[in-house]
Parts: structure tokens; sequence; C-alpha cells
């Protein structure tokens, strides 16, 4: 089982993917329906949509936060060409989100990006991603499969049984 998410980096064309190859791609919209990929095996030729507007494959745009230390490798993430990002919110723990914000805009402007900034830090092939807005929150993914991407705190968090906050983070042609 593998799921192929197609990312977008000023031109180039990385996939995402989780280590155990069943990663969901998108959390709940704000107080809608979760949007997820269906996990799955898929033969030759043949996808599965869990929601019309966002197909197996969707194109993610990644672009560098440049107000933060590049060391720390902070990236903001976004989909439907980039008309939307991936937000942690502004609360008192953070809650996962997209947000109707043009990437572009938040690449250009310092001052609202941070909550939608994750730190990207690389170990072997894998590579996580912590909230650059709330230190120790990690995105991660659940090995059953057909569950939305989540956020959360390792190791104090112990609603899940095992969160998988490690991605395969691939050039793709």
């Amino acid at each position: 089982m593998c799921l192929d998410v197609h990312w977008t980096t000023l031109g180039d064309h990385p996939s995402l993917h989780d280590s155990c190859y069943e990663a969901p791609l998108l959390p709940n919209r704000g107080g809608g329906c979760p949007i997820q990929p269906t996990v799955g095996e898929r033969e030759e030729g043949q996808s599965r949509f869990p929601h019309p507007l966002l197909p197996l494959g969707e194109e993610i745009s990644v672009v560098p936060n440049r107000s933060l230390d590049a060391k720390l490798s902070p990236v903001i993430l976004g989909v439907h060409g980039g008309s939307q990002c991936l937000s942690c919110g502004t609360g008192q723990e953070p809650t996962l989100k997209l947000e109707p914000v043009n990437i572009m805009e938040l690449y250009h402007s310092a001052e609202k990006s941070k909550k939608f900034t994750f730190y990207r830090r690389d170990t072997g092939l894998t590579s996580s991603f912590e909230s650059a807005a709330y230190p120790g929150w990690f995105l991660c993914t659940v090995p059953e499969a057909d569950q939305p991407l989540q956020i959360t705190q390792l190791p104090k968090d112990t609603s899940w049984d095992n969160p998988i906050i490690d991605f395969y983070f691939q050039q793709c042609d």
C-alpha cells in the first residue's frame, strides 16, 4: 500500500508519504468533513477518490519561510495551487486545518506566516515536520488506513497507540 502525494517546490516535484507508506494527506477542514485520500491497494491505472476536490496525487505547494532560521528548514505547505495552506491555528493548543490564504503571500510576508510553518527535520531517508508556532508538536498519521493527517505532541500524547511522524520526502519527475 502506498500513497503518492505530489508536492511542488518552486519548480521541483517531490513526493511525500509516511514511513509505513500509509499517510493520509490532509487534515479536517475547520468544522467540515475530513478531507483525506483513501489509502489502500491500488491496481494499475486505478485511483480511489474520497473527495471530488482532492484526488489521490493532489499537488501540494512547498515554499520556505524566509523570515525564520534557514538552518531549521522552515517550510509552508499549501494545496489547490497554493490558495489554501496548512495551519496550526492560534489557540492554546494547535488545531490542524486548511486556511484560505495564498502561499506566495505567506512567502513574502513574515508577520502572519509562523502558524503556517513547519520545521522539516531529515533523519536518514525520512523527514518529520514540527510546528514552528507550537514547538514539540509534529504532523503525524496513524497505522490505520483512511485517517486524516493530524498533529501530535510527542512523547506526552498518549491518545494514539502509534503516531507516525516520519515521512518520506523525495524528488519526483
